[in-house]
């Protein structure tokens, strides 16, 4: 598996599954934060104006509100009252003071918007306040927009018993001020802990992607046959004990495959000797039936199938003690030539030779070697005596530092229902054969860090390739 891709893909999944709920998790609290202490401030606001109202309801007699009416602005009666507004506003530092009647009439006001007497309609909208204030309970009215554009808050409290009136004190709302700041920290401490977090998932990441990786290089050798390698247990977490049972899978592996190369080479040598006699004796019947015909027709039919049983027992030895490849600078052309001069038979097809000039493999000489014979030899059987097989080499595409090895034939190809089975050793669709040519040439290919591939040819038939570096 790539290393960006994986890594890419863990860090994904890593900021998703905990940027989302974090994001969300803090948008929640930050919203219910901001809105807890709002409320809180808007309360606590409510109360003092609410006090600042009984206060200033105490510095007033109620028959001062009751003695004075509108025209009665000369009066000592209306001086005091302005005047204690007036001090009343500047002790408490708010932004007006108003003394009403039962009947929503003004009697004072600091800020001499409403003359005495006339309606104090804009208290309207605080009907269900002034109704609590005049119960005897100091009350406060919701936010509201004044003639600035600023946001005020009133509260208001009772003068004597509910039919003489109420003081109104009304204030800036200051602490929106502080919200606001309380807010941005909540923004900028919700973007750092984002920050944190996504910084978390990168390190956790790629903390993580550095075993997989490892892993996923030590499964893929595995998958291609190298058994040799340790696969190292780096951590102590689930990955770890994911790379300790790879491990394991691995030693059985191996084990498996010792074992089946030791009998493998048990067979092969058990079978050997006797073959080895009866080639002897076959020689021997040979000689003694010289001048018999007939006789040296069956002779020499014994020593074809002594001979393929040899070479039998041969391909199962190879097979069971095939040796790590030794690398090397290798003529890409001469070997090709190599092989097709051995595979060349008289009455057979015609095998060309598709090359460019001067191309080097690095690879194992006598392995790539014997993987084109296997190939060559099954195309020539495939193309037949008037077909033709090509053998060709040519630079990968998408690397051009390893070399795309290629063999073909015009035969019939192979069908699709035993194209996934023909690289399976021991699965032959021949009369007489092992199966292992075909093994031969994929284990080779896995040898030098590829893998077989079969397609249908230019020519009709089978397109068989492989690379090397």
């Amino acid at each position: 598996m790539p290393t960006r891709p994986l890594r890419a893909r863990l860090l994904t999944k890593l900021l998703v599954a905990m940027l989302v709920p974090a994001v969300f998790a803090l948008g929640l609290f930050g919203a219910a934060a901001h809105e807890v202490a709002r409320r809180l401030l808007e309360d606590e606001l409510g109360k003092r104006l609410g006090t600042a109202a009984s206060s200033v309801a105490m510095l007033v007699l109620p028959e001062q509100i009751s003695a004075i009416s509108a025209g009665d602005e000369g009066s000592n009666t209306y001086a005091n009252l302005r005047h204690r507004v007036e001090q009343a506003r500047e002790g408490l530092a708010v932004r007006r003071v108003l003394l009403v009647a039962a009947d929503m009439s003004v009697r004072a006001d600091s800020d001499h918007l409403l003359a005495l007497g006339a309606k104090a309609h804009e208290l309207g909208a605080d009907a269900p306040e002034v109704e609590r204030a005049k119960s005897g309970q100091p009350s406060a009215s919701p936010l509201f927009t004044g003639r600035d554009g600023l946001p005020y808050k009133r509260g208001y409290a009772r003068i004597g018993n509910p039919t003489v009136g109420f003081a109104v004190v009304e204030a800036s709302v200051q602490y929106l001020d502080a919200l606001a700041a309380f807010r941005r920290w909540l923004l900028l401490g919700g973007i750092g802990s984002v920050a944190v977090i996504a910084v978390l998932a990168a390190w956790l990441s790629r903390r993580m992607t550095g075993p997989l990786e490892r892993l996923a290089g030590a499964a893929e050798r595995i998958g291609q046959g190298d058994l040799t390698g340790t696969v190292a247990v780096e951590t102590r977490d689930e990955i770890g004990y994911l790379a300790k049972r790879l491990d394991e899978m691995r030693q059985a592996l191996r084990a498996r495959d010792e074992r089946m190369q030791m009998m493998l080479a048990g067979i092969a040598h058990e079978v050997r000797n006797p073959l080895g006699g009866l080639e002897l004796y076959a020689g021997l019947l040979r000689e003694a039936l010289a001048g018999q015909g007939e006789r040296l027709a069956e002779v020499a039919r014994v020593e074809r199938e002594i001979g393929y049983l040899k070479n039998v027992v041969t391909d199962f030895l190879d097979f069971a003690r095939r040796p790590a490849p030794v690398m090397d600078v290798v003529p890409v052309r001469d070997l090709l030539d190599e092989a097709a001069e051995i595979c060349r038979a008289s009455g057979g097809p015609t095998i060309a030779i598709d090359c460019a000039a001067g191309l080097v493999a690095h690879a194992d000489r006598a392995q790539v070697r014997r993987a084109l014979i296997n190939l060559a030899k099954n195309a020539i059987v495939a193309a037949g005596p008037t077909g033709q097989v090509v053998l060709a080499a040519r630079k990968a595409e998408d690397d051009r530092f390893r070399i795309v090895w290629e063999v073909r034939d015009s035969g019939p190809g192979i069908p699709a229902d035993i194209s996934a089975k023909i690289f399976t050793p021991f699965f032959t669709t021949r009369e007489k054969g092992t199966g292992l040519g075909l093994a031969f040439v994929k284990e080779i290919a896995r040898d030098h860090g590829s893998d077989v591939t079969v397609e249908r040819g230019p020519e009709g038939g089978a397109r068989f390739r492989f690379m090397t570096g």
